[in-house]
Order: C-alpha cells, then structure tokens, then sequence
C-alpha cells in the first residue's frame, strides 16, 4: 500500500507478442492494447516480443552450432514508438519449441499482475502458462485454419514438414485455451469455437474485437477532395497466400473489361504479390492500371484509406481484419470476402459489402456498384465511419480489456 500523498503503486502488465517489430495484424492489435493501458494512470505495460522466425538470430538454432553454447539471447530494442525486449528460443526451428516456456522470459515477466498475450493462435500462450499471475490470452484465429490456403497450395517435403509442425501446434492450441485464465476474441467464429472447447471450465471467453484511432485513420476534412482519379485500395502482405491477390486481381480483370474507365487499383503493404500476380495482370493488359505502394508509413496509410473509393478485401482467412475498421474509420466502405472477421465487422449492403470466398463476379459486381454510384458509396462510407464510432474505436474497444483487467486483478 502506497502511504498518504504519495502516487499509488501501479500494475504491471505484461504484454507478450510475437514479433512486435512487424508491422502486421498482431503487431497493431498490440499497439491498440497499449494505447488502452496508456489511458489508465494506475497500469504500465511492459513488452516482450517473442521469436517468430525459425531463423531468427536470438534464438537457438539447431543448424547454427555457433549459437548452442551462447544459449538464447535477449536484447532491448524499440519498434512503434515502444521499448521492449525481444527473446529468443530454444531449437527455434521447432514451432513448438518457440512456443514452449524458457526461463528468460520468465525472468523477464517477474513482477507483472498480469500477462496478455497478443497472438494470431492460443499456441502462444504456452510460452506463459503455468505463471503465478493472471494470463489472458487475445487470439484471432486456430492454426490449422490460417494455413488452410497454404496447405492447399505447398508440395514436397517441405509442405510434409509444415503438416506435422501444423498438427502438433494444432494441438498446443486446443491446450493452451483450457489454460489461461481469459480469451478474448475477434470475431464470432472464433468466439463459439473456444466456448465449446472451454465448456464446463472457469476459463473466461469475451468477444473483444480491436479498436482503431478515429483520430488516425479520419475521413477526408470540409475542404479535402478526392484526387482527380479514383482508385480502388487493397491493403495487406500480399506475399501472404492468405490474402488471396489472385481473387483480386481476377476480380478486377472482371470490372475492367465491364468498364473501360475502371479506376486504378492500388496495392499498399509491406510485401508485393509473388510474380505469378504480374505475369497474370500482364496478360490480362491491367499492369499499367496496378500501382503499387510498398512499405507506406502510418500517415501514408491514413491518407490512402480516406482518399480511396473503396477498400477491396479478397482474402481466403481473416481472424479480424484490422485493414477494414482502418477503411471504415476513414469513411470508406469496404467489399470483402466472408473470411472470418470481416463477417463480424460489415454489415451487408449497410455499411460494406460481403460476398462468398473466391467469388471473383460477385467481388466484381459489388466494387462495380460502388463505381457506378459514388454518392452511395458516399453514405456508405458515412454508414461504416459511425459503425467504427459505435463499436470500433479505441476507447469503446479498449473499455473491454481494461474491464477484464480490473477483474482479474480484483480477484488475484
């Protein structure tokens, strides 16, 4: 207890993310975390990145015996603005390994109230499980369903060896969500999934989509025109198979030859499409009607969503989508796959549009909608700003993990 006069003593929380130095979809859900944290003067989060890579320098590599008498390293560093720590593990090469426990993270941990872990699947929450404090778990997807397209696609001994790191972190998922004391999830799916799995449990289950900074991600200010030529957005790792870029690309294929005047489509993200998406819009006469934007910055970003016509998501598995509530945000509608989260976000015909996994006419026909009628993509961009305002951003998304934080801690 703090004496009289002096600042009350704060929590810790301990925020445990893979790789926080990316800039994907964990990285950025992270961040939305901490801005939560951030508003509450009696709580500090402290951050640990965990190694994600098998090839990843701090950890301990089966194939570089030079590392094995080192053991794993840890090493401060600073990504997004944050200080953390970024720590290795044990034969990194083994999935499983890099989400098994070591003692320097937990070393690195002591002295926290409370553990959230920011993960796209529960595996990682082993990394913590077994620690005298709270652990809450914020998960988007399972690993078996976010490398279904991979799957799909991969040969040879490699794709024999993904098979069975994929069956046994499969299982470490089904575990670590019977462990942790909370979950909070992104979309529905997911969310029906782990109550089923928790069953009969005192494990808590929450629905806890994301937030995103309304101030940020705005739409265009009295004044501010679109540019003289529209385009059409796709934001993403389009690297990613996940992503589907051929379903985009076939879909603006669709529109193009529909419309002469098709607006260009934009790719922004920080890895291109492979260079079967080239050769394909080559022979398809569209690469001239692609530009590609690779590695934009926050502010970049921001100005590419509220300047678009719409954003066009054509994914095969999404566990949130955080890129939708970012176009939203920028009073932007958005036509979208039925991939998982944003199934849970759009509102059909309301706010955005939804259509069936690798339907490239449908994908076409709702894009082609908004074209023809931009004073209704107009209000539908109006639509989906006030649906971010009411459920998506940071302060009503953040009041949801700050609640559970307050419990949790109440009762620990």
């Amino acid at each position: 207890m703090s004496k009289a006069g002096s600042p009350p003593v704060k929590k810790i929380i301990g925020l445990v993310v893979p790789a926080f130095d990316d800039r994907g979809g964990v990285a950025t859900v992270a961040g939305f975390i901490l801005r939560a944290i951030a508003r509450r003067p009696d709580f500090e989060a402290q951050i640990v990145s965990l190694a994600m890579s098998a090839s990843d320098p701090v950890s301990v590599l089966l194939s570089h015996p030079s590392t094995w008498r080192r053991g794993v390293v840890t090493n401060a560093r600073r990504e997004h603005g944050y200080d953390f720590v970024h720590v290795g593990a044990r034969f990194g090469e083994l999935e499983f390994q890099r989400v098994a426990p070591r003692p320097q993270l937990t070393r690195l941990l002591e002295g926290c109230d409370l553990i959230q872990v920011v993960a796209g699947a529960p595996s990682w929450a082993h990394t913590v499980i077994g620690l005298t404090v709270p652990v809450v778990l914020q998960t988007a997807t399972l690993t078996a369903v976010e490398r279904r397209m991979r799957a799909s696609v991969e040969s040879g001994p490699i794709a024999v060896w993904r098979a069975i790191m994929t069956r046994i972190a499969a299982r470490l998922d089904e575990s670590a969500l019977r462990e942790v004391d909370a979950v909070l999830v992104e979309n529905p799916w997911m969310r029906d999934y782990c109550q089923a799995a928790v069953e009969g449990l005192p494990t808590r289950v929450v629905y806890a989509p994301p937030g995103v900074d309304t101030d940020i991600f705005r739409p265009l200010a009295p004044g501010e025109a679109r540019p003289h030529t529209p385009y059409l957005l796709a934001v993403g790792r389009f690297s990613d198979v996940r992503k589907n870029p051929m379903l985009l690309l076939e879909a603006y294929a669709r529109l193009a030859r529909g419309r002469p005047d098709a607006p260009e489509l934009v790719l922004a993200g920080a890895a291109p499409p492979d260079y079967r998406f080239w050769e394909r819009a080559r022979a398809l006469g569209l690469e001239d009607r692609i530009r590609l934007v690779l590695g934009p910055s926050l502010e970049d970003l921001a100005n590419l969503f509220r300047q678009a016509l719409c954003l066009v998501l054509s994914s095969d598995e999404e566990g949130f989508g955080v890129v939708v509530i970012e176009a939203m945000s920028s009073a932007v509608p958005v036509v979208s796959t039925r991939s998982g989260g944003p199934d849970g976000i759009i509102t059909d015909g309301v706010d955005g549009y939804l259509v069936n996994r690798d339907d490239a006419g449908a994908l076409a026909d709702r894009i082609g909608r908004l074209v023809a009628d931009p004073a209704a993509a107009g209000e539908m961009g109006r639509r989906a700003r006030a649906t971010v305002e009411a459920r998506y951003s940071d302060t009503v998304a953040g009041d949801v993990y700050l609640k559970l934080y307050d419990e949790l801690l109440g009762a620990s």
